[in-house]
């Protein structure tokens, strides 16, 4: 028999996740079906890795490496691609956990790739894995055509639904510290002010509890009796009939079973990479799928406070991360983050509980001069590890981006001079290492063949066919865009559950 369900949602990450939450809140009689490609992790369902203990992590991580289930990253190393860095930092924040997309790219003369784009497979998707930075969009950042009541609101309900903490300005001790410097620095007219990253990080008797899908999803499971999570569940496509979304066609990943599952709503939400790769998939192929494909610049180094910032002449909140934050401004397109590391709730590895004590690290993310030429293009005849067409990315820099990488440096560099010196010259990350790919499947206002969907994240040309995730955010952006996300999605659940509603 034929299964059927109100909703169908492809991809368990912070997205989709939003997508069942709201619309379980709303209609919990609602029969709402999420899929997800890779296994359960064993523990709270989407509970953040690192409130595992060291073991369980380890586990989780392995578990959710797609077709490189098992190999412990850090005996993989040489055989990632050229320009890829093989340090403490890229094994702790890049491999665990994920996949490639391709560590050897062959790329065209006037290319620079995305060597380092990675993806992960497993119930929660990169939700277990994220930094849990918050930011909000700024200036230029924001979605033009989402009129700013609407979408502030969207960012205060995605700040519920995350967890989100936030610090005022003034702040206390060396954080407060770090920000005046960096306010004096960064400051000045028509710029967003210098404060404080708020992150999805909770303090819990003395301890800091991050937020991983599981955080949006709640209790769903009991007060929406119609909700299952299906792990290990292919979406090898969605089916559209005359034009409608129907259902999709999923395959069972142990035995290898295909199955119908019809569905009065479809949401795809794998990620930036794989969503337009289902949708071209389905022969859904909009002029714009995979298009305007960008990740915000990442410049980044450590160093050191110099004596007027030794953390014993300071008072220090353990409740507070210390991560000062410079925010995007259209006149200054880009992100710094100044982290004095003393603070971080993250393991340094680091034995030196003195040195540890002063390092810092100077993450400065800049925004992408978007072409319709960047794209992930997918192949009509060869597949990927999961039977899936295909993908070959294209990316360049054009002089505007070499500018913006120039002054990222520069601005790490001023950044460090004001609290202490560098330990090493500022570089640029492999391109793909910030996890956030946006663009792919871009919301519009008009149905111009410049988008793929609209406002309200519906695919244009295809009823009940909804998208979701970094991808679908037009903007150039250099905030962190999770929290941008996860409203994006919270507007479009709430007009599904509308719909649902009225047909009750």
């Amino acid at each position: 028999m034929t299964e059927q369900v109100d909703v169908l949602i492809i991809g368990s990450g912070p997205a989709g996740s939003t997508y069942a939450r709201t619309i379980g809140d709303a209609v919990p009689t609602a029969r709402i079906l999420m899929v997800e490609v890779g296994p359960h992790i064993p523990g709270v369902r989407g509970a953040h890795t690192q409130n595992m203990s060291e073991e369980a992590r380890v586990a989780a991580q392995l578990l959710t490496q797609g077709p490189e289930t098992g190999v412990e990253r850090a005996k993989a190393l040489a055989d990632i691609a050229d320009g890829l860095d093989p340090s403490l930092e890229f094994r702790q924040t890049i491999l665990p956990g994920l996949f490639f997309l391709d560590p050897r790219p062959k790329l065209a003369e006037d290319e620079v790739g995305l060597s380092a784009a990675s993806m992960a497979s497993g119930v929660g998707g990169m939700g277990i894995h994220w930094g849990t930075s918050s930011p909000r969009p700024h200036q230029s950042e924001r979605i033009p055509f989402i009129p700013a009541d609407e979408l502030d609101a969207a960012l205060d309900h995605a700040e519920q639904l995350l967890g989100v903490t936030k610090w005022d300005v003034p702040g206390t001790g060396l954080a407060e510290a770090i920000r005046r410097e960096m306010a004096d620095e960064f400051d000045g007219p028509g710029l967003t002010p210098v404060g404080f990253m708020p992150s999805a990080i909770q303090w819990k008797d003395g301890q800091a509890h991050f937020s991983g899908t599981g955080v949006i999803l709640g209790d769903l499971e009991a007060t929406v009796p119609g909700f299952e999570l299906r792990a290990e569940t292919l979406a090898k496509r969605v089916v559209v009939e005359d034009g409608v979304a129907v259902g999709a066609i999923l395959e069972d990943r142990g035995t290898g079973d295909l199955r119908e599952v019809r569905a009065r709503h479809v949401v795809v939400c794998a990620d930036g990479l794989r969503t337009p790769q289902v949708l071209f998939a389905s022969g859904v192929r909009p002029a714009a799928l995979g298009h305007h494909l960008n990740e915000h610049f990442q410049v980044g180094a450590f160093g050191y406070l110099n004596d007027a910032f030794d953390p014993e002449r300071h008072d220090s909140d353990p409740e507070r991360l210390g991560y000062v934050l410079v925010p995007f401004s259209d006149a200054r397109p880009m992100q710094g983050g100044i982290i004095a590391m003393m603070n971080s709730p993250y393991s340094l590895g680091i034995d030196d509980e003195a040195l540890a004590s002063r390092l810092v690290a100077f993450a400065w993310y800049g925004a992408k001069d978007i072409q319709f030429r960047d794209r992930v293009e997918f192949s009509e005849t060869e597949t990927d590890f999961y039977g899936m067409p295909k993908m070959t990315v294209h990316y360049s820099h054009t002089d505007q981006d070499l500018r913006t990488i120039q002054r990222l440096k520069e601005n790490a560099r001023r950044s460090a001079d004001r609290i202490g010196a560098l330990a090493e010259e500022p570089e640029l990350a492999a391109g793909g290492s910030s996890l956030h790919y946006q663009g792919t499947v871009r919301m519009g206002a008009a149905d111009d063949g410049a988008s793929v969907c609209d406002q309200y994240l519906k695919v244009w040309g295809v009823d009940n066919l909804y998208v979701g995730g970094n991808g679908v955010i037009p903007t150039s952006t250099a905030a962190n865009p999770t929290l941008t996300t996860v409203a994006l999605a919270w507007r479009a659940a709430t007009r599904i559950a509308a719909r649902l509603l009225d047909r009750t």
